[in-house]
């Protein structure tokens, strides 16, 4: 008994978060939603947290059923959501069901949104954009495996097929959302953008604010930006002025853009890139144009008392981005907040976040043992080896060794997760170049970054005492070729 009340709580807890999650996406500027619900009272098995879309926002309204699995033995597949339980109905029919009464009220999406993932059967016809169904779903008459599955389908949710497929078409699959912590990091990082106070505590400051709606039941299950708001300010989650920047710095590179708040400090270098043909300034232009006036901001900022905390905005190339962190060290107590682009949406990541357990591995070879350059591959959402050993064998003998930095699981797209990963790869990446730099005795670090732009920032702060770097960037042509250098000691 005590192991499954601990299991009934551990999914109460992943439901609220998840629910906590998406309420506070009526905050988001222009949201398309109007109001929310936790447990609709009238939505079936699909009310854990149900999204109302406004009149004419041309987006239909969310209602969610959120399924907390606690170990992973098995997954979703074709069959299993059709296989009713020992008692009771399927999970595909009871989501069927809701629809029925739902979508005379206009358009709708049913959502299930779980910590299982999906088998390959199922897997291979979810968008994993939109967590729709793909053509091939559809196509009539189905073929091979997915015929039988039809049949079955339609057999066992006892609807014609015109009614399973209009079903099917309004049905959302968001499979393998992640773990309770996945969860808490995701929740933390929606707060931290909507100036918000993250962290255990206010967490769990909304999980039981959401509860006692629940339990009140009634018009408090209601929701709307206005009343989000209010209970924010009486929950005491509105960040303080130490936990949000003061103070921001716009700088303009690969394009102009336009955030929330009117920047403190705003560079315009986008005379000097062109990501058309990935142009970036030489050497020369960032030593006597650039580095002054981002110097020359960085002065300013300084002379303010709330000037350390910074809210970095901006289109940069990679390199460029590192050594926007460089010239803001973190030991001279400078700290960065930074839009990072993540799921579809925009994060705000902060340089001083807590590193999370996430390691990198490093892999390489040794080459000219006369060389005095190492050559470092900072690769963390894609894998650059193929280019890299073109880079190479373009300059046979330069390289005294080169190293791979890479997340242990391998690099891909969902590798950083979070601001603790960014800062914990960050930290990783300065240590592994200063040990290879004084085990090789290497003079110059030749570096290329395959990285999202926060990782960069934040390896750029904590770029002290491993010599000079010369930072690489992506040529129009697929190489790379030198983009500027930094002077670490």
């Amino acid at each position: 008994m005590g192991e499954q009340s601990a299991s009934r709580l551990e999914g109460d807890r992943y439901q609220h978060l998840l629910s906590w999650y998406e309420l506070l996406r009526l905050l988001d500027a222009g949201s398309p939603f109007s109001h929310g619900y936790v447990e609709h009272p009238e939505a079936g098995s699909a009310d854990d947290v149900t999204l109302h879309a406004r009149p004419g926002a041309g987006v239909a309204s969310r209602y969610m059923q959120v399924k907390w699995h606690v170990d992973h033995r098995d997954t979703y597949s074709l069959a299993s959501l059709v296989t009713p339980p020992r008692v009771g109905r399927s999970l595909l029919r009871k989501l069927l069901e809701s629809w029925l009464v739902l979508r005379p009220l206009g358009p709708v999406e049913v959502w299930l949104l779980s910590n299982w993932s999906s088998s390959a059967d199922l897997g291979r016809y979810l968008h994993g954009r939109d967590h729709c169904f793909t053509d091939a779903f559809f196509e009539q008459p189905p073929r091979g495996a997915l015929k039988e599955h039809w049949a079955a389908w339609e057999q066992r949710l006892c609807v014609p097929a015109e009614t399973l497929r209009a079903f099917c078409k309004d049905l959302r699959l968001r499979l393998g959302v992640g773990g309770i912590a996945d969860v808490e990091e995701q929740v933390d990082d929606r707060m931290g953008r909507l100036g918000l106070r993250m962290g255990r505590q206010p967490r769990a400051i909304a999980v039981d604010g959401l509860r006692e709606w629940i339990e009140v039941g009634g018009g408090r299950k209601y929701v709307t930006p206005e009343s989000l708001r209010e209970a924010l300010r009486a929950w005491g989650l509105l960040a303080s002025r130490e936990d949000a920047p003061a103070v921001s710095l716009w700088i303009h590179g690969w394009a102009r853009r336009v955030w929330e708040q009117p920047p403190t400090e705003e560079l315009d270098w986008t005379p000097h890139f062109d990501r058309d043909a990935r142009t970036v300034p030489s050497e020369a232009v960032w030593r006597d144009a650039l580095l002054p006036s981002l110097l020359a901001a960085r002065q300013r900022l300084s002379r303010r008392p709330d000037g350390a905390l910074i809210d970095l905005r901006g289109k940069l190339p990679l390199s460029t981005v590192l050594a926007v962190g460089f010239h803001f060290p973190e030991v001279g107590g400078y700290r960065f907040r930074v839009g990072q682009p993540t799921r579809g949406e925009t994060f705000l990541w902060r340089s001083d976040a807590k590193p999370s357990a996430r390691r990198l591995r490093v892999t390489g070879h040794e080459g000219n043992a006369d060389a005095t350059g190492l050559l470092v591959v900072f690769q963390v959402t894609g894998d650059a080896r193929a280019d890299v050993e073109r880079f190479m064998a373009e300059r046979p003998g330069h390289f005294r060794a080169v190293l791979y930095l890479e997340p242990e699981d391998g690099p891909h797209d969902g590798a950083v997760g979070s601001a603790a990963d960014a800062v914990a790869f960050a930290v990783q990446a300065r240590e592994q170049l200063r040990r290879a730099r004084n085990e090789l005795r290497t003079a110059v670090t030749h570096l290329i970054l395959y990285a999202p732009a926060a990782c960069c920032v934040f390896l750029g702060q904590r770029l002290n005492a491993v010599g000079p770097v010369v930072s690489y960037e992506r040529t129009g042509a697929g190489g790379y070729a030198p983009a500027l250098t930094l002077q670490t000691g």
